[in-house]
């Protein structure tokens, strides 16, 4: 069986008339099969013809399910220009464009490393090194001064150039959730700041903009706020109700209570834009004359590529819907209008950014956007169960560019994003996810499990990625079923 490719195929038509129809042979007057394939079906591509597919449905044997339709057949791949099946993987994302010349340097990202959790620090000491790179550290590495420091000094003993910039974790600055002997070093989250930016002088990690063999590397800080979040409430099909409210977003957030921001308000747009001022207090803003130069041509025309990163989000587009997630109102403490305005002006080639704990892979406006976050260890367990390669497993810094300006292939585990690629996003829609409606809505109808990621139905491609599914398969649906509770 092969793995999640350009080769897998996902039906994402027929959900209103019960599938879409099959036929024996690749001619439309062919004999009709049924039943009609299942929306949501995971298929293995036999052979393209034109507008034809001849497909091999995948069941998986191990999750005891299987969809509904013809084992094998032909079916269309657009009905009246829109598309009944698209590709699990598209290829334009798993392409790597090989350049004239070995690139001089290779930047990666990595963000929300959590090196205050034991199994991280491991992650971060078994780390290989890595020959001409670059790492861009986009946030939440560590919650105390000591692991902060740490974290950085293991990046530099890896990467030739760590560039790093805060996360909210980083500016917990509670009695109860550092040392005693730190809380003596500043009397609330801005001076824990200035702690973090003087560790940040002392080690040589790269806090503001820096040319890396003719890339611009810039970073840019910031906080979150509520009214980033423009999308409606979780929305229940017409005629339903929710049968409980999502909690609001500031009593999810640890950082309410846990930062200390000398009497502003956690997900205010006032403390979004003091937080702003951080650029120029770590010395990022005013930009580089030589780099304000450059970005006056348009991008593709420079004379040097621009790389940024942040750890909150600029774009609600690079963060699933409320009927995605697990906890709906998380976008209400995630992104930040201020960052996305700077980054706006910037307009790089690349921006990297973190937070969200979902890995990420999308283009808006010309301008490519990666998340690359190791998460906790239940959030790694779940990413291995679906996808149970050894690459996930391992969760390397992620290549994203290189000094030849080429961008470096999606993941298959950037789920959500790829999803987008499959269905439209729909905020207003009362269509959810099986987890989210298990949860607010169990009269809701649901988007297959099998359309926001495909991989957890592929059987493992080898008795390797068998054992490492079994591995994780426990830890993972634990977490699940904690995280509908």
């Amino acid at each position: 069986m092969t793995s999640l490719t350009d080769k897998i195929w996902v039906v994402v038509g027929g959900a209103g008339n019960g599938g879409i129809i099959v036929r024996a042979g690749e001619d439309l007057s062919s004999e009709k099969l049924e039943p009609r394939l299942e929306y949501g079906a995971v298929l293995e591509q036999i052979e393209l013809a034109g507008s034809r597919l001849h497909y091999r449905k995948i069941n998986n044997k191990d999750m005891k399910f299987s969809f509904t339709g013809p084992e094998e057949g032909w079916i269309s791949m657009t009905l009246k220009g829109k598309p009944l099946v698209t590709q699990a993987m598209p290829p334009e994302l798993s392409k790597h464009p090989i350049g004239d010349k070995e690139p001089s340097m290779t930047f990666y990202a990595i963000s929300d490393v959590h090196a205050e959790l034991r199994p991280n620090r491991e992650w971060l000491r078994n780390l290989p090194r890595f020959d001409k790179s670059t790492v861009l550290v986009a946030g939440d590495l560590a919650v105390n001064l000591a692991q902060i420091r740490e974290s950085l000094e293991f990046f530099q003993s890896k990467f030739d150039n760590v560039f790093y910039c805060y996360g909210n974790h980083e500016t917990w600055a509670h009695k109860k959730m550092i040392p005693e002997e730190e809380g003596m070093l500043y009397d609330d989250s801005f001076g824990k700041l200035d702690a973090i930016r003087s560790i940040c002088d002392d080690l040589g990690v790269y806090t503001i903009a820096r040319l890396i063999e003719g890339v611009w590397v810039v970073p840019v800080l910031g906080w979150y706020h509520k009214s980033w979040d423009t999308e409606p409430p979780l929305q229940p099909p017409a005629g339903k109700t929710l049968k409980r409210e999502p909690f609001p977003g500031d009593a999810l957030a640890t950082d309410t209570g846990a930062c200390r921001w000398d009497g502003l308000q956690n997900g205010s747009t006032l403390l979004a834009q003091e937080l702003d001022k951080q650029n120029e207090r770590w010395g990022i803003w005013p930009l580089p004359t030589e780099l304000l130069d450059n970005l006056r041509r348009p991008r593709g025309e420079r004379d040097c590529f621009v790389l940024t990163f942040s750890h909150f989000l600029p774009h609600l587009e690079l963060m699933p819907e409320k009927r995605f997630l697990f906890q709906p109102n998380l976008t209400q403490i995630v992104g930040s209008d201020f960052v996305r305005k700077r980054i706006d002006f910037l307009n790089p080639d690349l921006h990297v950014f973190g937070h969200s704990h979902f890995p990420w892979d999308m283009t808006l406006e010309g301008v490519r956007y990666k998340s690359w976050p190791l998460g906790t260890p239940a959030e790694q367990a779940r990413r291995i169960e679906s996808y149970p390669s050894e690459a996930v497993e391992k969760w390397h810094p992620l290549p994203v560019f290189d000094s030849n300006g080429c961008h470096y292939p999606s993941s298959p585990s950037c789920w959500y994003s790829l999803m987008y690629t499959r269905i439209k996003r729909e905020p207003a829609s009362g269509q959810m996810a099986s987890f989210v409606a298990q949860s607010y809505c169990p009269d809701a109808p649901t988007v297959p499990h099998s359309i926001i990621s495909p991989g957890a139905f592929i059987p493992p491609a080898n008795d390797e990625e068998k054992k490492r599914r079994d591995r994780y398969s426990a830890q993972s649906q634990a977490s699940m079923q904690r995280e509908v509770r």
